[in-house]
């Protein structure tokens, strides 16, 4: 009788238990849930909105496109470092770049320049000047983000998008190691780059990258000394500016398969030319090097991230030290050096041609892979010029990068001698010049209507 009684007993809680169990699974149930699951998103995208504030940036760039009646438009996002107007842009836009950048902050639009480029962080320190401070974003505190967890990301936009911000989800799907490790988020739009990443609570975890999101914890050092850095550059010359570091070299991954065969580093980086006027030559570095060690650090991951764990390793700036080891002839041979400035070739605008030119540097041949180094290169183009007014609408006659080595049938073979040699053309006031130059492979000669530019004849910088 017990027995039986134990029996029944069993069954009649397994039955309340499977009943207790389909109730949580009615559709009343389920709505619950989804409501409260719903709140739960809705304070985290509150919280996130609230840690960002007003220190969002939305970045406008134009890039010309000679080839094109219209240049080509990018947005991406950034952030706000400092009350007087520095902000964060997640690209290299350097100082001579002939790029129209534009900046919106809340619902003020701004004209930035380049002030500071950091190349191991590939983000560029941009300036704007505001009527009244700016908030900056708050860089304190960085918190993790475990794998599987929902990440809000947290964009502003300018006057077409009436100034609304937008939330992003994503989800963090894995790691990507590296010198900074990258969140592998779900899809996020390419506007969002240089954007801030929040987790449901509000805490910073990173910036969006490209596709992925830099771990706050591993940037946080050297964004607060990239803000230093140029507090401290605008303290000592004005404005910001500060000069280029170079490293003097080009690097190209090794191939795992030969590494493999050769027993050597798979992560290792060829050197492929060495310049003699940069840092890596002075440290006593030469072209077919294979770099193993930079300051200190085992070089790390294949390909390009190989590359870009150089870089972000070592951080080039004027002055800086470094050290590095290399494999040559099958030893290693361990270096010293200093981060020298890189070169800066000599510039003539010419305003009644409608172009400025520069002198060649050897990292500029390679650089454009230029079939001729026996001129000067052009490198700026002024829209309605003679040089941009071709036969065909839209089609100029010069391109940037093309090498002009003669003008009036004078060789020109540098700056100074182009200079010397326009100033004798100006002299006889033709309508016309013939121009001869090398694009590529392509010899060419164009006759430009000097006619154009009659109001500007003569002016040279």
């Amino acid at each position: 009788m017990s027995i039986l009684y134990s029996h029944t007993s069993l069954l009649i809680r397994t039955v309340l238990i499977l009943l207790l169990a389909g109730c949580a699974h009615t559709p009343e149930a389920l709505r619950k849930k989804d409501r409260q699951l719903q709140a739960s998103q809705v304070r985290a995208v509150d919280r996130a909105l609230d840690a960002a504030g007003s220190s969002l940036v939305f970045f406008q760039v134009e890039n010309p496109n000679p080839r094109r009646n219209q240049p080509r438009i990018v947005n991406f996002s950034g952030i706000v470092l400092t009350p007087e107007g520095h902000i964060l842009a997640p690209y290299t836009i350097r100082k001579e770049s002939d790029t129209r950048v534009e900046a919106w902050v809340e619902e003020r639009r701004y004209l930035a320049r380049s002030v500071l480029v950091d190349e191991g962080l590939g983000m560029t320190v941009m300036k704007i000047e505001p009527d009244t401070p700016l908030t900056p974003f708050d860089l304190s505190d960085p918190a993790g983000l475990p794998l599987g967890a929902t990440v809000y990301c947290v964009i502003t936009s300018d006057e077409e998008r009436e100034f609304e911000p937008f939330v992003f989800h994503a989800v963090n799907q894995g790691i990507v190691q590296g010198r900074y490790r990258q969140y592998s988020l779900s899809h996020l739009p390419d506007l969002a780059r240089g954007a801030p990443l929040f987790d449901r609570l509000g805490r910073w975890v990173g910036i969006t990258s490209q596709g992925n999101g830099w771990a706050a914890g591993d940037l946080i050092e050297d964004l607060e000394e990239l803000v230093d850095r140029t507090l401290s550059d605008s303290d000592e010359n004005g404005d910001g500016e500060s000069e280029e570091a170079w490293f003097g070299a080009i690097l190209s991954p090794i191939n795992t398969a030969y590494a493999r065969a050769m027993d050597l580093p798979n992560s290792g980086l060829w050197l492929s030319h060495v310049f003699k006027d940069g840092s890596a030559y002075e440290a006593g570095l030469r072209s077919g090097d294979l770099l193993v060690e930079i300051n200190g650090s085992p070089m790390r991951l294949r390909g390009s991230r190989a590359y870009r764990f150089f870089l972000q390793t070592l951080r080039p700036r004027e002055g800086d030290p470094f050290t590095a080891t290399v494999i040559r002839d099958g030893k290693e041979i361990a270096v010293k050096g200093r981060i020298l400035e890189r070169p800066d070739p000599d510039t003539l605008r010419a305003e009644d041609l409608g172009i400025t030119v520069s002198d060649i540097h050897e990292s500029m041949a390679i650089r454009h892979n230029l079939f001729e180094t026996d001129g000067v290169m052009v490198v700026d183009i002024k829209a309605g010029s003679p040089a941009a007014t071709g036969r065909t609408f839209g089609e100029p006659l010069l391109l940037n990068f093309d090498v002009i080595t003669s003008i009036g049938g004078i060789e020109t073979p540098d700056v100074e001698t182009f200079g010397k040699v326009l100033e004798r053309i100006r002299e006889k006031k033709p309508k016309a010049l013939l121009v001869e130059f090398q694009r590529g492979a392509f010899t060419g000669i164009e006759a430009l209507n000097l006619e154009i530019g009659e109001e500007n004849r003569g002016e040279t910088q």
